[in-house]
Order: C-alpha cells, then structure tokens, then sequence
C-alpha cells in the first residue's frame, strides 16, 4: 500500500486459524453457531456484527474468553474506519469504479462486495493478483472487471465449502487423483464430465469451476488460495476445444501441487496452448508448471514419437497405442510449433459452457 497506516488484522483471519489449527469442520462448526451459509459467509468476511451469544459460542470452540472476542472485533471496528478513509482517499478512482460498476456506494461497498475492508479487497483483488499474459496480448485487461469476476467466483466456491461439500486441500491427495483426472481427457464430450471433475476436487479441497470465456472477459484460467485452507480453479471455455481445456486445467492443476499461491495467478493468452510466455517475475513457476503437464501426458518416449507424426493416421495410431487423448497429441505437437496450429485440428472437440 501507499501509506504507513497500519490496521489489525481482521477478527475473521484468527476465527480461521483457530478452525484450521483445531481441525474443526467448517460445516459442523457453522451448524453449531446456528447461522446460515449466507449468515457465515457474512462472518467470515467480517460483515456480521458479533453477538454476546457469538463471543460465548467463539470461546467454548475457538478457545480465549469472551471478553477476548468482544474486544477482538471492538478494536478493529475502530481502527478499520480510519484505515478505510485513507484507503479510499489512495485509490479513489479504483473503488469509485468499482461501486460504479456494483451500482453501490463507497459506505455499502464492503458489504455489497463482502470483504473485511477497503485495505484487504485492494490488495487482495487489485494490487496481489499476478496477471499473465503473452507477448501477442492484444487487450488490457479490465480490473474491476476481473475484480468482480473472480469475487462472484470464489463466493461461489465459497459456498460449497460452507454447505460442507469440500475436504481441506491436499497436495498429497491431489497427486494421487491425478491419474482418475488424466485418464478423463480421452472423453470426448467435456460437458458430460463436469460434475465428475468437480466431485474429485471436492474430494482433494479444490473447487472447480467452470465459466463461459465471455463471462470471465478473456480469462482462460485462474488458480489462487480460499478460506486459508482450500484452493479454487476456475477454468474457462476461451478457445472452444477440448485440448485447450485440459492443458489449461492440468497447468492450474500443477500451479495447487508446485506452488504456496499466496498470490492468485490469472492466466491470459493469445497463444492457444502458451499460457504466460511474458517475462515476469515468476516466469520460473510458469515453466515449472506447463513441464509438469507435459511429464503428466507425454513422457520423454511418448513425446519423441510425437515429433515423428506427420499425418492423422499417425497421430490416431500414436493415440491408441498410448491410450491418450488424440487432441491432446495434436496440442503438444502445436506447441512444439512442429506444425501450424492449423494443422490436424479435426481431431478436437467442442467445447462451450453456459
């Protein structure tokens, strides 16, 4: 940020730690404060005004007195309006757009936008994501677009987990699903495995969510941590095929086992199966991740035999032989630019969501 005032962290940052640190499950613990998923969601966004019943309910469960919790939310509530007034004096053209586009004011834009203060959606949704995006990019991104677009996401996925219908994230259990996942691009209608993609990452602590290319103004995927200890991947249907669908999924994918995400990544591309070729900062976890695709689908043998196909015929023939997606040979063998992207394409399959 552009000043030096610095604000308490939220009363919702130390709920959630205490829920993570005592391994309490979010469903059960939600039921047990009696509140709704909209009335929790509300508190996890500190926008639930604490009650003595909450103070009492925070410390049989959570643990410190009541007279902790009450003060805990007591003092942010002062310190937050004399953060929020410097906030938006810094960035005034920013949240005046945002309301603009939220058809709200700056006084209920917290409420409206559900977010802890202007301090947090600033840094969380205007200056913390990293977005990626080729050298052929033709457009600047929108933020108050994607802003909006990825707070409608994650709450969203945010819901999942309060309904309790999402497992806490594993990297470990992601691994081991990744051969169920690989083995689902041989589909060749995507639509009629959605909800069996989704029900693995429930199962792993990943929500999966799949958006229309329009709807997400030309994002093709995004990936970035949720409630501390759960992970959302929202892929897009950008390029209209099935081998640009999974080779993006996978790379977000990779993104939840390689890397900490303290940063949400939104990935942006002009090249179809290139996704962030600009050079950033961390170009190294963007190469990190499309290798590790590439070692999921093609191992080094597979992947020889690839740069020898000069015909259907011998990508059908390569397909079977491995038992891998046919579309999926023809996206490495563009990306390899061993041939126009052009070339080969009538083995890919639609693909489009509403």
């Amino acid at each position: 940020m552009d000043f030096d005032y610095q604000i308490a962290s939220p009363p919702s940052t130390t709920v959630l730690r205490r829920i993570s640190e005592l391994d309490l499950d979010i469903k059960k613990f939600r039921e047990v404060l009696n509140l709704t998923v909209e009335e929790f969601g509300k508190l996890i966004h500190d926008q639930l005004q604490l009650s003595e019943q909450l103070a009492y309910q925070f410390s049989q469960f959570l643990g410190g007195s009541e007279m902790f919790w009450i003060n805990r939310y007591k003092n942010y509530c002062e310190e937050i309006s004399k953060s929020n007034q410097q906030v938006y004096s810094t960035y005034k053209v920013t949240l005046d757009e945002l309301c603009y586009s939220r058809k709200t004011n700056i006084e209920n834009l917290l409420n409206d936008f559900q977010c802890s203060s202007l301090e947090h959606l600033i840094v969380d949704y205007f200056e913390s994501p990293v977005i990626l995006y080729s050298k052929t990019q033709r457009f600047e991104p929108s933020p108050v677009k994607i802003a909006n677009w990825i707070r409608d996401c994650e709450r969203e996925a945010e819901k999942y987990i309060y309904e309790g219908k999402v497992k806490r994230f594993s990297a470990e259990l992601l691994i081991d699903s990744l051969s169920s996942l690989v083995s689902l691009t041989k589909v060749n209608k995507v639509e009629k495995i959605l909800d069996k993609i989704q029900r693995i990452g429930f199962e792993i602590g990943t929500v999966i969510l799949f958006k229309s290319s329009e709807s997400g103004f030309g994002v093709s995927g995004f990936t970035k941590r949720l409630l501390k200890n759960y992970r959302i991947i929202v892929v897009t249907d950008r390029y209209k095929n099935n081998a640009a669908f999974w080779f993006t999924f996978l790379h977000e994918i990779s993104h939840c086992i390689l890397h900490s995400l303290k940063n949400p990544l939104i990935h942006y591309s002009d090249d179809e199966f290139q996704l962030a070729s600009l050079m950033v900062d961390n170009i190294y976890e963007e190469d990190e991740a499309n290798k590790y695709v590439e070692a999921i689908l093609f191992p080094e043998d597979i992947k020889s035999q690839i740069r020898k196909c000069g015909s259907y015929n011998e990508i059908l023939s390569l397909a079977v032989k491995y038992d891998i997606s046919a579309s999926l040979i023809v996206a490495q063998i563009h990306r390899e630019k061993l041939a126009p992207y052009s070339w080969y394409r009538k083995v890919y399959r639609r693909v489009e969501f509403q």
